[in-house]
Parts: structure tokens; sequence; C-alpha cells
């Protein structure tokens, strides 16, 4: 099995796991925001947002790199070296996505106190 085919069957893997992640996040941001005004919520939801971005985008770029590289330099089997790739990126992804969600609460605290 050529190296491109477990990289693409772990970044397809990652991505669609963190976008389910995502919305989920942004569910619970919303409920997190209940009582803050509309523009305060509307500037957490967007900022959140890119973060949980930039979080799969980084998460799908380890996704596609860890398989060749545990392939070629350790010389794993496919499946397993999918697995792990598509488990590390999803903690990544994981983590970066409550992050997201606390610098959206901090968004919307600072722009409540502001007004």
């Amino acid at each position: 099995m050529p190296t491109k085919t477990p990289s693409i069957i772990s970044t397809i893997l990652t991505v669609v796991s963190l976008l389910l992640l995502g919305t989920l996040s942004m569910f619970f941001l919303i409920l997190a925001l209940n009582g803050y005004s509309e523009s305060a919520g509307n500037s957490a939801l967007i900022t959140s947002l890119i973060c949980n971005v930039i979080g799969i985008i980084v998460s799908a770029i380890l996704a596609w790199r860890l398989p060749r590289w545990l392939t070629g330099r350790f010389n794993w089997n496919s499946i397993v070296a999918v697995v792990v790739s598509v488990l590390a990126g999803f903690m990544v992804g994981g983590g970066l996505s409550a992050i997201a969600l606390f610098i959206g609460v901090l968004v919307a605290d600072t722009l409540w106190k502001a007004r």
C-alpha cells in the first residue's frame, strides 16, 4: 500500500471527527453564552469558530504527515499508522477546540465588561 492512501484516509477521518466535535463545542458555547448581549455573543462565536478552523487545519496537517513518517521511518503497518495518526490528530484538534471554547467565553466576558 503506498504511503499516500493512509495519509488520505487518516486526514479524512480526522477532519470529519473534528467537524462533529466542533459542531458540538459550538452548541456548548451557545449555552455558555446565555445571558450575554448579542454583539458580545456573536464576537465570541466568530472567534471560537476561527480558532476551531485553525485547529482542524493543524490537525489535518498532522494526520496527513504522520502516517507517512511512521511507515517510512519506523516501518509500521499502514493500518496502525492510520489509527495512531487519527488519534493524535483528534487529540490535538480536541485540545484546540477546548481552548477555543475558553477563548470564546473570555472574548464575550471582555466585551460584556467593556460596555
